[in-house]
This record gives C-alpha cells, structure tokens and sequence, in this order.
C-alpha cells in the first residue's frame, strides 16, 4: 500500500510539473470548447466540455465562449438541471430506490460476521457504531449504499484540500443552461431525467440482486484501504482536471490514464451514451447551430464524441483564443 502511494504521489508531481509548464505554453486554446463544421452544415456548432464542479462565472471571462455563445440559437444540455420540480420528484424516487423491500434492516440480510465488518469500518470511519440510533436513518439501505456512503466521505475529505473543487457560484452546466433561457433560445436534453418508474425498476432489480450486493459490499470492506485510497486518487485526478481545463489543456486531461481507465472501465456511461446522443447532436446541428454541453470524460476516446463527430464526417477542432 505504502509503494502505491509513494507511485501516485511521485506521478502526482511529474504531472503538476508539466501542467504549470502547459499553463505558459497551452495558453492559446480556449478551454475544452471545440467547433464542429462541415458535412453539409452552413453554420458551425460548438461543444463545451464540462467539469461540473467548477463555477459557471467562468465563462465571463472566456471571450471565445461567449461569442460562441451568442452565434447559437440553441442549447443542448445532459440534463435539464434547472427543473427543480422534476428533480425533487427524481430524488424522493430515488431514496425509495436504494431501501430494502418488504421492510427489511441491514440486519435482516447481512449474517453476524459480515455486520461485525460493516461495524467496525463504520465505527473507525463515522466513530459511531451501526446499532446506535443516529443511524437508524441507515438501516434500510441496500448493501451497495454503504459502499457509496464511505466513498462519499472520502471523496468529501480529500476535497477539503482542494478549494478549487469548491462549489462556488453556480454550477458551469446551470449556469448555461439558465443563459439558455434568458435569451429565450430553444433548450433541449440529451438525456431524459429518470423518471420515477425507471427508478422503481432499478430498486426492484437491486432486490433481486441482493446476494450480488453482499458480495460487493464485503469485498470493498475486505479491501477497504485501497477502495479509500481508489476515492483520494479520483479527487485528485479532478482537481487537475479543473486545472487542465481552466488552461485549456485539453491534450493532457485526454491523454490521463485515469480519464482513459475511466472511459474503458465505464462503456454504458461513456460509449453507449455516446453513441445514443450523436444522432441527436447530428439533429439539432442540421437545425440550427447549437451549443452543446456536457461532461469532458464523454470527449476522449476511440469512442468519444469527438471521434463519432469526425467519424461521421464533420470537422472537429479545439478554438483557439
């Protein structure tokens, strides 16, 4: 474990080196926003690869972005995230899905010695013990939830050392989107929210899936120093992509074993959405051109939608400041 750390931690550095040497010599692009053109298209499109944690009061000072901007007569969001109503709706969805069925605990399917385990991490992690009331909140999850709840706590320490990881402001997408609507341009989605019965599907599946759960939750527990360092390590790999991103470094967050692992390990997320969305893209540009906005892991890759975009006979390319 030691040896891992002093490897992260020895390419940590080699990397913050040649990024403060791309903050003097990448300077000339205009952060991840690219133009498409060509294929028939009599206007150019843009993409503004996001990363969604850092603040939409950016772009003010993105001179590209903005002329970009108001050159389009429509935006293209993942999501739209400034529905509070249908998230409110997602999100009690939501905790209904991640609750055991038929009024069960986590002591109802987790055996004495696999509770010992989720004890004692809870205890050294939250320094409170399972049984105790203040967590009786938790006691209905499903197993896999006390995975992403330890992940949520690590991920949550190791952003206390990176301010720029801050949510400051108003979220980059949000803040487009919003933009969007005050000129009173034609806002579309590139996915749907979830809506309540695909949420319902997911529990009922996750209650068939139980045993498979266990398994899971026993094995991040088994390996619990390594699954914690895993959560640091994906932080870390973050901050530097705000960085890469508020340079306008695309080349080196795209070329990141961590954002190619993530690509690899994550086809449903990455290539399978990508693929969904690229005849929407298509669509929309033939329409009108189109600011679309969405998460920079989704650009990079054999199967990113840089890559489809070019595949499919369009021009693709970085603008320059």
């Amino acid at each position: 474990m030691i040896n891992n750390m002093i490897f992260i931690n020895k390419n940590m550095k080699k990397y913050i080196f040649a990024l403060s040497l791309a903050m003097v010599t990448v300077g000339a692009n205009a952060q991840f926003l690219f133009r498409i053109s060509g294929n028939t298209l009599k206007e150019p499109s843009y993409i503004l690869g996001s990363v969604h944690t850092l603040p939409g009061s950016l772009l003010d000072n993105i001179p590209e972005y903005l002329e970009a901007e108001a050159a389009c007569r429509q935006l293209y969001a993942e999501y739209d995230i400034s529905d509070q109503q249908k998230i409110n709706e997602v999100q009690a969805a939501g905790q209904q899905a991640i609750t055991l069925s038929d009024g069960k605990t986590i002591f109802d399917v987790l055996n004495m010695e696999q509770l010992d385990a989720l004890n004692y991490r809870f205890n050294e992690t939250f320094h409170v013990n399972l049984t105790d009331s203040v967590m009786k909140a938790t006691w209905n999850y499903q197993p896999l939830v006390f995975v992403s709840t330890f992940n949520l706590i690590f991920a949550t320490q190791e952003m206390q050392k990176h301010p720029e990881l801050a949510m400051t402001g108003t979220p980059l997408d949000l803040v487009c989107i919003n933009r969007a609507k005050e000129r009173g341009i034609n806002l579309g989605q590139l996915d749907e929210i979830q809506p309540q019965d695909s949420l319902t599907k997911m529990r009922n599946t996750m209650n068939e899936q139980l045993s498979a759960q266990i398994d899971s939750l026993m094995s991040f527990l088994d390996n619990f120093e390594q699954r914690k360092q895993r959560a640091i390590d994906e932080i870390q790999s973050a901050a530097l992509s705000a960085q890469c991103w508020r340079v306008g470094d695309y080349d080196s967050f795209a070329t990141s074993s961590f954002w190619l692992s993530e690509v690899e390990k994550q086809p449903a997320f990455f290539q399978l959405r990508n693929e969904k969305w690229l005849p929407k893209l298509q669509a929309a540009m033939s329409e009108a051109p189109t600011m679309f906005v969405f998460g920079a892991g989704h650009l990079i890759g054999t199967y990113g939608m840089l890559q489809l975009l070019r595949n499919a006979g369009y021009t693709v390319e970085q603008v320059k400041r």
